[in-house]
């Protein structure tokens, strides 16, 4: 009796493990620091290179935006002209460089953030790529780091096909805020 009760109770064990492991698992990766007030009021403004409507990487941004607005976040952009937030674009000849987030912090705080992609990379003019680029750099501005999920926010995504935030990239937003 004792054995098969034994072997119930490692049965069991096993049966629980597999059905609360998935609930468990996740691949975000959360920033140490973070939007004190949340994210559902985040303003930006246009940086000195995206000043004219209709470039790539402008509209890039104004898709990037919009797939963030419209996540199961409490995400939130809206622009300002005021805004200490900058989203711009820069220029480095490297195909391997998609953008980058600079943030400034005080302790664990995000005080502001300027998000940019590469105008230099040649694949950024191909479909979906630079509005990929923009709603990554974009996930760095909210506190989000990399992941190896498939994600918005995995560095080695395909960008032709991973141009908006994807359902780890919501768990880690919705962890966090």
């Amino acid at each position: 009796m004792k054995m098969k009760l034994g072997k119930i109770a490692v049965l069991f064990s096993v049966m629980l493990a597999i059905l609360i492991a998935p609930l468990m698992v996740r691949a975000y990766v959360l920033e140490p620091y973070y939007w004190k007030n949340g994210v559902s009021g985040l303003t930006y403004k246009w940086g000195s290179n995206l000043q004219t409507p209709g470039t790539v990487i402008r509209t890039a941004f104004e898709n990037a935006l919009s797939d963030w607005n419209g996540t199961p976040t409490p995400v939130w952009f809206s622009y300002s002209s005021s805004s200490s937030n900058t989203l711009n674009s820069y220029y480095v000849s490297d195909s391997s460089e998609y953008g980058v987030c600079n943030i400034t912090y005080s302790g664990s705080e995000i005080l502001h953030f300027t998000a940019m992609v590469n105008a230099g990379n040649i694949n950024i003019g191909k479909s979906n790529v630079a509005r990929s680029a923009a709603g990554h750099e974009l996930g760095h501005g909210i506190g989000l780091d990399h992941s190896t999920a498939t994600a918005i926010m995995n560095s080695n995504r395909d960008r032709t096909r991973i141009y908006t935030p994807q359902q780890d990239d919501i768990n880690g937003v919705n962890a966090r805020y």
